[in-house]
C-alpha cells in the first residue's frame, strides 16, 4: 500500500480531493495546458468527472493520477501519477503542471516519485507515456526520466508518440 503524501524535495503528491477542484480546474482549463491535450472545451463538469474518476481509480487500483502540491506554499501546482492507458492493461505515467510553475523541473521531480512507486511498490515491469508529437516539453521530461522512444501511436483519439521505461532501468 502506498503511503501518502509522496514527498520529494519541493513537492508532495497525494490522492485528489474534491477540495482541489478550483485549483485543478484553473490548471486543466487553461489554454496553455490544453494545447497538446485531446479535449474540446474544458468545462467545470469535466473537472468534477476527472476528479471523481481519479478518486475511483485510486480506490480500486491503489494508484492514480495524484494532486501535486508545492511544499513551500501548499499550492496545487498540477497533477502527476499512474493510470491505466485508455483503461487497458498498460500503465501510463502522466503529468500536468500549472503554466505559471513550468520550467522549474516539477514534472520531472514528481514523475520520478511516481515511477519509483510504480516499480518498487506496485511491482510494475514497464510504464509507458504518451503525448502529442509536437509536445517537446513533455518529450523532454520523458527523456530526462530515462524513457525510450517506442514510436508513433494513436491514443485517446489522437496521434501520439509512445515512450516506455522498464523497472530494470
Amino acid at each position: 500500500m502506498i503511503e501518502f503524501p509522496l514527498v520529494t524535495e519541493r513537492l508532495e503528491l497525494r490522492p485528489m480531493h474534491h477540495d482541489d477542484e478550483d485549483m485543478l480546474h484553473a490548471i486543466w482549463s487553461d489554454p496553455r495546458t490544453l494545447e497538446f491535450l485531446f479535449y474540446g472545451d474544458y468545462t467545470r463538469e469535466l473537472t468534477q468527472k476527472r476528479i471523481a474518476d481519479k478518486r475511483a481509480h485510486q480506490a480500486f487500483h491503489g494508484f492514480a493520477i495524484w494532486t501535486m502540491l508545492e511544499r513551500e506554499t501548499g499550492d496545487v501546482v498540477g497533477d502527476c501519477g499512474l493510470q491505466h492507458l485508455e483503461d487497458g492493461p498498460e500503465i501510463e505515467i502522466g503529468w500536468r503542471v500549472a503554466p505559471d510553475r513550468r520550467d522549474r523541473g516539477y514534472a520531472t521531480e514528481a514523475a520520478r516519485a511516481a515511477l519509483a512507486v510504480g516499480f518498487r511498490e506496485l511491482g510494475l515491469e514497464r510504464i509507458v507515456a504518451v503525448t502529442d508529437p509536437r509536445n517537446s516539453a513533455s518529450r523532454r521530461v520523458m527523456e530526462k526520466l530515462g524513457m525510450t522512444f517506442v514510436g508513433p501511436g494513436r491514443h485517446y483519439g489522437a496521434e501520439t508518440v509512445l515512450y516506455e521505461i522498464s523497472g530494470s532501468g
